[in-house]
């Protein structure tokens, strides 16, 4: 009986319609695996990791402005107003991580089919 089963598989498996089903399945497996490759995961790094190199600059730009003595000791009118950027920087610069922190997960849930882009 075994013999037979096997030797039904061997027939089967030396059919052109079978060798074709395998080309195209094959065919089919390397073009789901050119989708998902490294190259899509790299763009999504080089936007997080530009986004963050982004940011800290940013931040030493803004630290610097404030530090300045024209800024940091103004006695005007306006003199509040630097006081209030200072102040509501921080929440908007902490506000901005926190959406680039959702902008990347969004992005690798987007890799498992799972939502995202």
């Amino acid at each position: 009986m075994r013999s037979k089963v096997s030797g039904a598989a061997q027939t089967l498996k030396s059919t052109a319609g079978f060798q074709a089903g395998v080309s195209i399945g094959n065919a089919k497996a390397d073009e789901i695996a050119d989708e998902y490759s490294e190259a899509n995961i790299l763009d999504v790094v080089r936007l997080i990791g530009g986004a963050m190199i982004g940011i800290a600059v940013m931040v030493v730009v803004l630290n610097e402005l404030f530090s300045l003595d024209a800024i940091s000791n103004s006695s005007g009118p306006f003199s509040g107003i630097t006081d209030q950027l200072s102040t509501i920087g921080v929440s908007a610069i902490t506000l901005l991580v926190i959406g680039l922190l959702v902008v990347a997960a969004n992005r690798i849930m987007g890799f498992f089919r799972g939502g995202g882009m």
